[in-house]
């Protein structure tokens, strides 16, 4: 309890701090700089690491091409998923985040100079604009991570995927990253109970649309929707095998 009470206070002072920060800074960095992010990298390995006491295991960083961007996609089971994707995966990405957080004061503004991208929860990301922001932030060459089930899942099996993630690789023709995230939802016992914990963290090969569409058979016969659908199906399956093989 007491390293609860230490990660509370101590995170809601950081975060505090950080946050004025980027504020200050805002003016001289621009709206498109690095910065913001690099904040957030260390302090989701000071949060997770040093107050939680996480030791993090990556695995398939070399899939990972620094000069590249991606469409990542992954399981979602915990809120400290946001702090590990963060501390594992070195790469310049950008969040989807429920829209109502950016209306929260203080907050909003500082996900939006972050570059966040909002959308509204109970409408997939293929039936708003934000599809159209998402795809200008991937074409200026960041990454954007998207947690494909749409909310967290405590459940060991995924949930059905949104198609929106899929359809950006498609019409962007950028690869799909697929990530998994293991045992991020046994960090927290209750809100001031803290387990230390070996959390790991699976990055795949990058896969591309238009590839897999090649490779149906026959390509030609196999229209987009249903592409996509198997498309997807294909990276839930690959998501789902690489938690089960690592879940404890």
């Amino acid at each position: 309890m007491i390293r609860g009470l230490v990660y509370w206070i101590f995170g809601l002072v950081m975060t505090f701090l950080l946050t004025i920060t980027v504020f200050i800074c805002y003016p001289f960095i621009g709206k498109d700089s690095e910065f913001p992010h690099n904040v957030s990298r260390i302090w989701s390995r000071i949060a997770l690491g040093f107050l939680c006491g996480v030791k993090l295991e990556v695995k398939g960083a070399e899939n990972i091409k620094p000069d590249k961007n991606y469409i990542i996609v992954s399981n979602h089971r915990s809120y400290t998923d946001i702090f590990t994707a963060s501390w594992a995966v070195p790469l310049q990405f950008r969040w989807l985040a429920k829209s109502s957080l950016f209306r929260m004061p203080f907050l909003g503004p500082a996900m939006r100079i972050c570059g966040y991208i909002p959308i509204e929860r109970e409408h997939s990301i293929s039936a708003s604009k934000s599809l159209d922001v998402t795809k200008k932030v991937l074409l200026k060459g960041r990454s954007v991570w998207i947690f494909p089930e749409g909310t967290r899942t405590p459940e060991t099996v995924l949930g059905r995927f949104k198609r929106g993630a899929f359809l950006l690789a498609m019409e962007t023709g950028l690869p799909i990253l697929p990530v998994v995230m293991v045992n991020t939802d046994k960090i927290f016992r209750t809100p001031l109970r803290i387990k230390p914990n070996r959390v790991t963290v699976i990055i795949f090969k990058p896969l591309y649309y238009s590839d897999f569409k090649a490779s149906l058979s026959p390509p030609h016969g196999t229209s987009d929707k249903q592409a996509l659908n198997e498309f997807s199906e294909s990276i839930r399956k690959t998501i789902q095998t690489g938690y089960d093989s690592h879940a404890t």
